[in-house]
């Protein structure tokens, strides 16, 4: 007789599913300007928010199923009557598939149902009994889960790394509170100013101009967070030419004014 086997493998690019039911009291600011260490799912039960990327914002509302990826730079604002309501799962891969693909932050209305919800609390509810049967039952839900929600994944090219872009960037993050105008930017990274409209189109999707003043509220709101300044000297140390301009561009950027932001940073 002779033995006939196939061998099936491939990695499932997660070595640690984190399970939490978070709940915030009005309102909350979540900061990840370093970047995003793993990527998530969330299950927003009650409250409004918002997710901010290079240029890029997604609304979600009650009921609402979203992902964030690894990696990216965002802040997210949270707002509740009386309070905000969230699952997340944080899914930890120490063993990367160079495979898989790359996807983008987004609001999957596909699933953004009862059903999801139940399934979010469910996998929650199994964690928190500390049984070890009830875990492997757990991420066996997740699994199931995740291969309905991969359809509705957008893939996202990687970016490449561009000499021309990281030069900007490391100009517009050393020098952001100064008033430079695009035309030196342009001539500092050697390149059109047209041409450098394209690069920050293409590779961030925003403008020079835009992410500037995104960096300008991140340090901004770093001075809310640890200082005791007063918000028209934050304003003049981060850039602004004035403090109703400034606080115009925090909000647009955050969703709250700076009084409210250093409300929540000192609770």
């Amino acid at each position: 007789m002779t033995e006939n086997s196939t061998l099936y493998s491939k990695k499932l690019c997660m070595s640690e599913l984190r399970v939490s039911h978070r709940c915030y009291p009005n309102a909350h600011f979540y900061d990840a300007g370093a970047g995003k260490i793993h990527s998530s799912f969330g299950f927003l039960v009650r409250g409004e928010g918002m997710l901010s990327s290079a240029g890029k914002t997604v609304q979600l509302r009650e009921g609402d199923l979203f992902y964030i990826p690894e990696g990216i730079r965002y802040h997210s604002v949270w707002t509740g009557t009386p309070d905000v309501e969230l699952y997340v799962f944080e899914i930890v891969s120490r063993r990367p598939d160079d495979g898989a693909p790359s996807y983008a932050m987004a609001h999957i209305p596909a699933l953004s149902c009862k059903e999801t919800e139940d399934c979010f609390a469910e996998i929650y509810r199994r964690f928190a009994t500390g049984e070890r049967i009830e875990k492997i039952r757990a991420l066996g839900r997740y699994y199931e889960f995740y291969a309905r929600v991969l359809p509705y994944l957008v893939p996202e090219a990687p970016v490449k790394q561009s000499p021309i872009l990281n030069a900007a960037l490391d100009y517009i993050e050393q020098n952001a509170q100064t008033d430079f105008d695009i035309a030196t930017l342009a001539a500092h990274c050697c390149v059109s100013e047209s041409r450098l409209y394209h690069i920050f189109k293409c590779r961030l999707g925003t403008t020079p101009v835009r992410y500037r003043n995104e960096v300008r509220v991140e340090n901004a709101a770093q001075y809310l967070r640890t200082g005791d300044q007063s918000i028209d000297r934050i304003a003049e140390l981060c850039g602004f030419h004035s403090t109703a301009y400034f606080r115009e561009t925090f909000r647009e950027f955050t969703g709250l004014t700076p009084s409210e932001y250093r409300s929540m940073a000192v609770r």
